[in-house]
């Protein structure tokens, strides 16, 4: 009926030997971002609080 699941759970297992075909969209959104320019993506670095994930793996998530 449910799947079930454990709140407990401390990690997740991952295939690792799976992998995106090489025309999945995924690869073609992740070689745009990649054209970016780096002072574009770089462009409010705060020096400040906890560091910050890259701009660019944030945008690919994203889109």
């Amino acid at each position: 009926m449910y799947k079930q699941y454990n709140t407990n759970q401390l990690s997740l297992e991952l295939n690792i030997a799976w992998d995106l075909p090489a025309t999945h969209e995924a690869r073609l959104i992740s070689q745009f971002v990649d054209t970016i320019p780096q002072p574009v993506l770089l462009d409010e670095i705060s020096h400040t609080g906890r560091p910050a994930f890259h701009p660019a793996m944030l945008l690919k998530m994203t889109l």
